[in-house]
């Protein structure tokens, strides 16, 4: 349910935007309040290109979640943001709106870090990493939304300004466990254009035949998402060797094991991306401290919103560690991320997740077109969702 107050309106006040590599710039707002706060849970159909589809945990499914939070201050500016969800979360869904949305209302839009900072540190007996923290992600995310869009200007000027007006894409794959639908798929990749494809295979024979498929047209990476003990991690590092992928991300379990990522990392065979299941800076610092990871890999719907990312860019740039955000997202995570890649001066590549919809929430603003994505340039995100597949797609 909605979450709402009335309060009156404030009068302009001016705010300082903090860059990451391209500085800082000035804004006026109007000085306005949350009045009004709402989670809104989505699932689309989707078709993965492969039998069976991902189960992304649990059953296999064919839908895929958008959990929105929006944002609506007294002066009628609505903000869009996203927590990361999957499987029809409703029990998120409510934990958002009963322990996070609750303490936004009645704040100033405009303080941003001030807001994220006090639902942390109220909430932070239900957790520093996980369903707390996406909801506090969302709330992030839309308050940026608000703020860029009272301002009058694009996301990314927010943050220091665009170093690029498109972004290049990269198609993640679906995990199809059979060599046929790996390398259809690899090829349907590249003949969209895309010259980056990752991988969610954990058997040598899938991997090996989808960088064959990709020959010189397209360089691969790969995701095994946590599968491994430091042991059998060391087994496949040695066997894949040999293929020359880009990076080898998140090959531990558990994903908090940084010493066993840094035992794998010092082979020196492949560069290991991780960071996905992090829940703050402070986890970065942890992982670079471990000499961990070569690439880190924070999600704006799951790692403190727009405010934590830009901060943990920043800490990349310092240590010399390539700062590659995770993004298997399709709603307003994903367009901030574009923001947030175009404000980096080594602008990283973004992830698509290579599936088809039913329906597409931006209609077909955010399909990529000879694997790039143009930046927004309206204010705010520059992109709102399409209200009719919200309505027609939501469940709950």
């Amino acid at each position: 349910m909605p979450v709402s107050v009335a309060t009156p309106s404030q009068s302009a006040i001016s705010t300082t935007a903090a860059g990451g590599s391209g500085g800082s710039r000035s804004f006026s707002m109007p000085d306005q309040r949350i009045v009004k706060a709402e989670a809104i849970l989505i699932s689309v159909p989707f078709e993965s290109g492969g039998v069976p589809p991902w189960s992304f945990g649990g059953a296999p499914r064919t839908q895929f979640d958008t959990l929105f939070v929006r944002l609506e201050t007294d002066a009628g500016v609505v903000g869009w943001g996203e927590a990361f969800s999957r499987g029809e979360d409703r029990g998120l869904k409510m934990l958002i709106e009963t322990r996070v949305l609750p303490l936004v209302m009645g704040r100033r839009a405009c303080e941003i870090a001030k807001t994220k900072f006090d639902l942390e540190f109220q909430l932070q007996n239900f957790g520093r990493v996980g369903p707390i923290m996406y909801g506090i992600s969302a709330v992030d995310l839309a308050l940026w939304d608000i703020a860029a869009k009272s301002a009058g200007r694009p996301l990314v000027d927010l943050l220091g300004g665009p170093f690029t007006d498109r972004i290049g894409v990269y198609a993640s794959l679906m995990r199809y466990g059979n060599c046929p639908d790996v390398e259809r798929a690899t090829r349907r990749a590249v003949d969209l254009g895309y010259r980056h494809v990752k991988l969610h295979e954990v058997t040598v024979p899938e991997i090996r035949a989808a960088v064959e498929a990709a020959g010189t047209d397209a360089v691969v990476m790969l995701d095994t998402n946590c599968p491994w003990s430091v042991t059998e991690a060391l087994r496949y590092d040695r066997e894949l060797g040999s293929l020359d992928l880009l990076w080898l991300e998140e090959p531990i379990w558990p994903p908090e094991d940084f010493r066993g990522l840094a035992i794998v990392r010092a082979t020196g065979r492949h560069r290991i991306a991780a960071g996905e299941n992090a829940g703050s800076l402070h986890d970065f610092v942890a992982m670079i401290d471990a000499g961990a990871i070569d690439i880190a890999q924070p999600d704006v719907a799951k790692t403190g919103g727009v405010t934590e990312l830009m901060k943990i860019a920043a800490l990349c740039e310092a240590e010399g560690v390539e700062f590659v955000p995770h993004c298997a997202l399709f709603g307003p995570g994903q367009v901030a991320t574009l923001h947030i890649n175009a404000a980096q001066r080594a602008t990283p590549l973004l992830e698509r997740l290579f599936c088809d919809f039913e329906a597409e929430i931006y209609g077909g603003a955010t399909l990529p077109v000879d694997g790039y994505l143009p930046v927004p340039t309206a204010p705010g995100l520059g992109l709102d969702p399409d209200l009719n597949v919200i309505e027609r797609y939501r469940v709950a």
